[in-house]
């Protein structure tokens, strides 16, 4: 680089200066061409650049909790109410309505109501398998405080007004199903009970009488 940009003149001879500048161009000309050649032949370092996508999955879990019914004990019978699940169970047993309640909460039951013909059915045919086509059975259910001692039927105490169930399990009216036209009809103004008799109808009676001998017992299941 020295010989092209640092050239010394003597001025003393002006032809060996000419000659002496014109070397020096020829040498600085052929040094350019040569730094431009060298340098095109230089490789171009290539820079490979990477582009990483990450992709993250979210799991989400759902709890489903299922809640499975519980049966009704051996020997009693399970039905679907309005108010839940009831299971049914008839008993063999002479005594008074009184009676009838004391043995059923040794089962941890009440005296059950009756929710449907369904059920009427079923305590029919078991009271027959064990006892034969005869007698009444207590079932749950108590005149009410209005038609207490009125006798007979008016439109405030009919047949679907008179009484209540008591199990507090049965609802509606469906479970009446009555022995006579004239039933429930209060003879004396002292039949606050009913019972049940084999045949699948019903009939108020004196919640005292003691020849009745069975009994209707009923209870959530546990």
């Amino acid at each position: 680089m020295g010989d092209c940009f640092g050239i010394v003149l003597s001025g003393k001879n002006p032809r060996k200066d000419r000659i002496k500048l014109r070397s020096s161009y020829m040498i600085c000309v052929c040094f350019f061409v040569l730094i431009s050649a060298v340098n095109s032949c230089i490789p171009t370092q290539q820079v490979e650049t990477t582009t990483t996508t990450t992709t993250t999955t979210t799991t989400t879990t759902t709890s489903t909790t299922t809640t499975t019914p519980i049966p009704c004990p051996t020997d009693w019978e399970q039905f679907e109410r309005p108010s839940g699940t009831w299971c049914i169970r008839v008993f063999v047993g002479s005594g008074p309505r009184s009676n009838a309640d004391s043995m059923c909460s040794v089962q941890g039951a009440v005296v059950s109501g009756i929710q449907n013909q369904e059920e009427i059915d079923f305590i029919v045919g078991s009271w027959i398998s064990m006892y034969g086509s005869t007698g009444s059975m207590w079932v749950g259910a108590q005149r009410t405080a209005a038609c207490w001692t009125l006798q007979g039927q008016t439109a405030a105490c009919s047949k679907t007004t008179s009484f209540e169930w008591t199990d507090n399990s049965a609802t509606g009216t469906d479970g009446y199903v009555w022995n006579s036209a004239v039933e429930p009809n209060n003879v004396g103004g002292m039949e606050q009970c009913l019972v049940l008799t084999w045949t699948g109808l019903m009939s108020d009676q004196t919640c005292a009488r003691t020849d009745y001998v069975g009994y209707v017992c009923g209870k959530a299941p546990m």
